[in-house]
């Protein structure tokens, strides 16, 4: 069968294609952009063939593209300049010689469906992710080899600064966009983690007595990063200085630096209601959402996801947030803000009410369903979905040191069945999801079923790890023991299974010919986002997403939040995108550095050569994503 499927969020476009058996004889694909008026534009190449030079503006129809899928990340820069978001695309296989290719006689050229670039979902959801990659030529270039963080994020904190600009894509204006809603009427309520960045700050000083406001007590922490727990003494701080977080001064620790005490204090000054929460040592105030409530006093929308409201956030990390215009969803949130302000001023009030007391875990410890656009007009691309929201803690106590035997939080084995209950696929992206996590999780799902196509891409190695020895049910390497008076030993590094991999990038000694070292991290998270789709194709579809960290640990100990919203395609397809635009980009940096990739980046000048990555000697797909894009088409 002869296909070809276009996907697109707001950032990316992902093109599928195939014709139903090897195409023998073909050099390649040539592909070409097609914009709403007609007009045709070959799309960028980024290999050569052998003997030849990368020069800036080759096309795919002079060096074509060697696969049967491919992304266009310049499609949004276009629609941006034009004001034209809606394209199609035309592949067009070739033959003959390097030097001189022609469309090929024997198949026919493809085309696919339109997609538009847009954030737009849903009538009640809209999706949107930045372009947080920085490992990428165009960064290095952009630096000039000059790897100086205090450069780099000097660049990214400049508003207007063009290296911010494309790597925030239209995150910043999400969530600019979002507090604007109460610029005229209503008002808006955040509980927010991480807040050091100036357009955003700005934003929220900007509202007045119209913003209420958690902000999390961040002490001892490097500045805009998100270590992976956040330092403190067992008690939050004295009842003296404790009052202080509700009112007038941020609690100190020790003289240490706090992340958020800048913003806090001009915050302080004009905010309406503001809470300064800071967690006992083991835990994280984690959250990252806002809640627009109307001049009527009525919540009528939520903005939530994985972006703290920092420079590294919008752009130097994988980050997603996503609009739910649904008053019910928009109430249970604000009920929520109201248990953790409760829960704040009764700890501020007296010492020994424990943090994240009784009522709020209570509280937190049923999820909530939804219907959402039960409503939509006839006609409408957009059927009724099921989100169900859930908060963190969730569990009757904080997480005991022994682990053996503990409860499985509520919002945890909604995830795990979810995950296990899966026939076609799961993505996911993560920080550090800990132990158990949404890495066994998926393991766990791939061993009972082999033809699941599982792809994940994670920030630690020792996550990515975990896949691994989970999935072949055996234990990593015991860590050496320290012996007095000698060297510590080195750590064995945890082997990886190709499905997850850690995030890498490209150094001198792994960068193929033509190509430059890459910056890796900016703090320390490279993919932030926390987030999973299962069977994005099918009629059931999940997306998960929120602040959670998609394990266990956020579940006891962390204030969080998490949707998994069911049955809407385009919300599943812009999710999908945006996972495998990620670990593809991370997949080859990381083979390289395993060594089962060849430094050779040229195109191959012999079809067999390439098409043999992709088919068998009975002329069968054999690779794994070309098979899962292709379901698409069925």
């Amino acid at each position: 069968m002869r296909n070809a499927i276009a996907f697109a969020n707001n950032d990316v476009a992902t093109i599928a294609w195939s014709y139903g058996t090897r195409p023998d004889g073909c050099m390649g694909f040539a592909l070409y952009r097609i914009d709403a008026q007609g007009n045709e534009t070959p799309l960028p190449s980024h290999a050569v063939f052998k003997g030849k030079t990368i020069k800036s503006g080759q096309t795919t129809a002079q060096y074509p593209v060697q696969k049967f899928y491919w992304k266009d990340p310049y499609a949004r820069l276009v629609a941006e300049q034009t004001k034209s978001f809606r394209f199609r695309y035309k592949i067009v296989p070739l033959e003959g010689k390097p030097d001189t290719l022609t469309p090929m006689r024997s198949l026919p050229i493809l085309t696919t469906n339109e997609v538009e670039l847009t954030s737009r979902c849903s009538p009640s959801l809209s999706a949107t992710f930045n372009r947080g990659l920085i490992s990428t030529q165009h960064v290095a270039k952009a630096l000039k080899g000059n790897f100086s963080l205090v450069q780099f994020k000097a660049k990214i904190g400049a508003e207007g600064s063009q290296l911010r600009n494309d790597l925030t894509g239209d995150l910043a204006g999400t969530l600019t966009g979002f507090l604007d809603r109460a610029k005229s009427s209503g008002q808006i309520y955040a509980a927010l983690y991480e807040l050091t960045d100036e357009e955003l700050v700005n934003s929220l000083v900007a509202l007045g007595n119209k913003l209420s406001i958690v902000v999390a007590h961040i002490v001892g922490k490097p500045v805009g990063t998100e270590a992976a727990i956040s330092a403190g003494s067992k008690k939050t701080t004295t009842r003296a200085a404790a009052k202080k977080t509700g009112s007038k001064k941020a609690p100190n620790s020790a003289g240490k630096e706090e992340e958020n005490e800048s913003a806090w204090d001009r915050l302080n000054k004009s905010a309406n209601e503001k809470f300064y929460r800071q967690p006992p040592s083991g835990h994280i105030v984690h959250n990252k959402f806002l809640i627009y409530v109307d001049g009527k006093k009525k919540p009528r929308a939520v903005l939530c996801g994985s972006t703290n409201f920092t420079p590294t956030g919008l752009c130097a990390q994988t980050n997603n947030a996503i609009v739910i215009d649904d008053p019910l969803v928009a109430q249970r949130y604000m009920d929520y803000w109201n248990a953790l302000k409760a829960d704040q001023q009764a700890h501020q009030e007296e010492d020994s009410k424990v943090f994240q007391g009784t009522d709020l875990r209570t509280f937190d410890d049923k999820g909530a369903q939804f219907t959402l656009d039960a409503k939509v007009p006839k006609g409408d691309d957009a059927p009724s979905s099921i989100l169900t929201s859930y908060f963190s803690p969730n569990t009757a106590k904080q997480r005991a040191k022994k682990k053996t035997g503990e409860l499985e939080p509520i919002d945890m084995k909604d995830l795990s069945d979810r995950v296990n209950a899966a026939k076609h696929a799961v993505l996911f992206l993560a920080f550090i999801p800990g132990t158990p996590s949404i890495t066994d999780f998926a393991s766990a799902a791939q061993r009972a079923n082999k033809d699941l196509f599982v792809r994940g891409c994670v920030t630690s190695p020792d996550a990515a790890g975990n896949f691994y020895y989970t999935l072949r049910g055996t234990s990593p390497p015991k860590a050496q023991r320290v012996v007095k008076g000698q060297a510590k030993p080195a750590k064995v590094p945890l082997k990886q299974d190709p499905r997850v991999i850690a995030a890498q990038a490209l150094n001198k000694a792994d960068a193929p010919d033509g190509w430059v070292a890459e910056l890796l991290k900016a703090g320390f998270a490279i993919t932030h986002d926390k987030i999973v789709v299962i069977d994005p194709f099918a009629d059931d579809c999940v997306v998960v997403t929120g602040s959670h960290n998609l394990g266990y640990q956020a579940s006891y100990n962390n204030d969080e939040n998490l949707v998994m919203i069911q049955g809407n395609k385009k919300l599943a397809m812009a999710y999908a995108t945006h996972v495998l635009d990620v670990y593809d980009h991370f997949a080859w940096r990381w083979a390289l550095k395993q060594g089962t990739q060849s430094k050779d980046a040229n195109l191959k000048s012999i079809p067999d050569e390439w098409l043999n990555w992709y088919f068998d000697k009975n002329g069968d797909i054999k690779t794994a994503q070309l098979k899962f894009w292709m379901q698409a088409t069925v």
